[in-house]
Parts: structure tokens; C-alpha cells; sequence
């Protein structure tokens, strides 16, 4: 499914001062704003679930956990990924990071395009990304990205067991995963 059309052009300040007073979180790409979809609840689960497991390590790390909430400065665009770390200094009441070593997104019917493709792109061109990971809703199944000592990228599929990811050195276990959930 591709992206709605954009809902106006704006500079990058523009964009942070809309999403300053706005109840709806959009996305920024290129000078364009964007809308985003709404989650499900088995979306939320997921997220919840990956932050949980996410956050005690970041913190050991020295590192923070984000979910939803923050934005991701990439190159022109800016996005809300559904889970990311990041070991950025923290500034104070900063509206967005710059760097991630770690990000994740929950599929969905009409992000998964997106996601795919747009965000994967882009978000392989951050300097310190050593993974990107893509989280099924329909299926127990976690696609992984990972950045290679020589800077190339390794693909896997990961459907039992114990998924390991980078930066903050900790497994997703895939059935405290989708527990709950009818994959």
C-alpha cells in the first residue's frame, strides 16, 4: 500500500513546531508531512513487549529505549519508529535523535511497504545502525538487518527460538513475544 498523499510542504522547523501542538503524530520526508496510521492492538503488544525487553539493557548500556514517541532525524526525513535505541547524548526536551544503533518496526498492512523500503533505505545510512529489525503481526517471524564489520548488511529470518541484537546485547525471545497473540 503506498503512503497517503502528504498533507502540506514544510521546512524541518515547520514540521517540529506542527508536532509540537498537534494531537496526531505525522512524518516528515523530504519537505512533505505526512499522516500516520493508527495500531492495533496486537501493534501495541508488540511494541510493549520489544521496549520491555529493550530497556533494562539500554539503560546498562548507558543507552535509552524509545517507543513511538520520539523522532528519528534521517538525513531529509524524520519518522517515529516503533521501537529504536539509541547511546546519543540525551539534551533536554529535545524533540529528536540524530543517531540509533538499533531500530525496530512492527509490520503492518499499511506500513509494511514503508518500511520495506523507504525506512530500510534510510535507515541503513545511519552512521552507527547496527540493526534494523522488521516484526511480523501476522506470522511469529522477526526479520533482521545487520550491519557487517566491512559495512555490508546480512539478512536473516528469524521464526523460533532467540532472536540476539546488537548495541545493547540482548535476545528477543519469540514466544514471551507473540504470547497472547494469534500467529
Amino acid at each position: 500500500m503506498p503512503r497517503k498523499a502528504p498533507l502540506r510542504r514544510a521546512s524541518f522547523e515547520e514540521f517540529l513546531a506542527l508536532e509540537a501542538t498537534s494531537s496526531e503524530r505525522h512524518e516528515f520526508v523530504e519537505g512533505l508531512v505526512f499522516a500516520m496510521a493508527g495500531g492495533t492492538d496486537y501493534h501495541n503488544r508488540l511494541v510493549a513487549r520489544i521496549l520491555l525487553a529493550l530497556l533494562p539493557a539500554a539503560e546498562r548500556a548507558g543507552c535509552e529505549a524509545f517507543a513511538e514517541g520520539m523522532l528519528l532525524k534521517v538525513e531529509d526525513a524524520a519518522y517515529y519508529p516503533d521501537v529504536f535505541v539509541t547511546c546519543e547524548e540525551p539534551l533536554d526536551g529535545a524533540r529528536y535523535k540524530k543517531t540509533a544503533c538499533l531500530v525496530v518496526e512492527v509490520l503492518s498492512e499499511g506500513t509494511e511497504a514503508i518500511d520495506r523500503g523507504e525506512k530500510l533505505h534510510r535507515y541503513r545510512k545511519l552512521p552507527g545502525l547496527q540493526a534494523y529489525v522488521l516484526v511480523s503481526q501476522e506470522a511469529k517471524r522477526v526479520e533482521v538487518y545487520r550491519r557487517l564489520p566491512d559495512g555490508g548488511w546480512r539478512y536473516e529470518v528469524v521464526e523460533e527460538g532467540q532472536v540476539p541484537l546488537p548495541c545493547v546485547e540482548v535476545s528477543l525471545d519469540l514466544e514471551a513475544l507473540y504470547r497472547g497473540l494469534p500467529v
